[in-house]
């Protein structure tokens, strides 16, 4: 797989109340986000609806990363650790040879 990066990494937000899209809430957005733990312990990100109800939450591990992919563009996300980075990214299949 390779990404196709749709704007600039940022700080994901720490707080419930904070959490954010990554992406306009219009039908072209990219549904994928690529999140990053920079820190050295895991981090748990949470999935919000538009209402700010949890939809799912996950572990990610200290420095590793995951792409997830947004079934809506109004769903929100946050994390609880300071050192976790998202992008909006395109996930596009690659072929050898």
């Amino acid at each position: 797989m390779s990404y196709q990066i749709m704007s600039g990494e940022v700080a994901v937000p720490t707080a419930a109340e904070d959490a954010t899209m990554f992406t306009p809430n219009n039908p072209d957005s990219t549904p994928n986000i690529r999140f990053s733990n920079y820190a050295a312990t895991d981090a748990k990100i949470y999935y919000l609806n538009s209402a700010g109800l949890e939809i799912g939450c996950m572990t990610l591990r200290a420095g590793r990363d995951i792409v997830l992919h947004k079934r809506r563009t109004y769903h929100k996300f946050w994390a609880e650790g300071s050192d976790v980075r998202a992008v909006p990214v395109i996930v596009t299949a690659t072929t050898v040879g």
